[in-house]
This record gives structure tokens, C-alpha cells and sequence, in this order.
């Protein structure tokens, strides 16, 4: 079951980076050998980004600024970032993927600077 992104905030990423999720695990004989098997057959790719969200002295909808409804959709509805969220394709911008977000962190009073970090599902 994945949950839609909140309808009072933007979905305006940007300074992505990229990657992949470790994908493999290593096995080692007590003859010094290793061999590394894949974990999964897709591989699945990781997103560190930022959105800029409205918040001190911006208009407040519903009570509150976008910010205050970002935290309160990542706190109860994605459940602190447990729950996959279906969003556009980072990558290609197209279609839809499911993700899930982990908030890393946050910066600045008039409008916060979030950042976020991305996992596919």
C-alpha cells in the first residue's frame, strides 16, 4: 500500500544526486574465496535532493505554512518515511515510481530547505 505526497505541498526537487542501493552480499570461505551474489535482480537507485518549502511569514492554508503540513504528512501519513509514496520519476520525469522518503534535515526560517534522501521500492 503506498500513499500519495501531501496535496499542500510542491513537488519541486532539485540539487539531486544519485546512486545505487548496495545490491549484493559477499560470502567468504575459510579458504580466503569470495564470491558476491546479487541480493535482487533490479537494481534499485538512491536520490539525495532538496525542496524548498514555504513557511515563517508565508501564508498558512488550512492553519498552516507548507512546511508545518510537510512535517505533519511525513510524521502521520508517510510514518516517518516507512510507508512508500508514489511520486514522478525522478529520473526520467515521466510515469510514476513509489518511493520511500527519509528526511535528513532542514535549513532556514522564511523557507525551509529540506533535505531528502530517496529510496525506490
Amino acid at each position: 500500500m503506498a500513499i500519495n505526497w501531501s496535496a499542500y505541498c510542491n513537488t519541486d526537487f532539485y540539487g539531486q544526486d544519485g546512486g545505487y542501493k548496495e545490491n549484493t552480499e559477499k560470502v567468504e570461505f575459510k579458504s580466503g574465496r569470495t564470491i558476491e551474489y546479487l541480493k535482487n535482480s533490479a537494481a534499485k537507485k538512491t536520490h539525495a535532493l532538496n525542496i524548498s518549502l514555504k513557511d515563517k511569514g508565508t501564508p498558512k492554508t488550512d492553519g498552516k505554512t507548507e512546511f508545518e503540513h510537510f512535517l505533519y504528512w511525513y510524521e502521520n501519513t508517510a510514518k516517518s518515511g516507512t510507508i512508500p509514496c508514489n511520486l514522478t520519476d525522478i529520473i526520467t520525469g515521466s510515469g510514476t515510481k513509489q518511493y520511500l522518503i527519509k528526511v535528513e534535515g532542514w535549513t532556514g526560517q522564511r523557507t525551509k530547505e529540506v533535505s531528502l534522501k530517496l529510496e525506490e521500492v
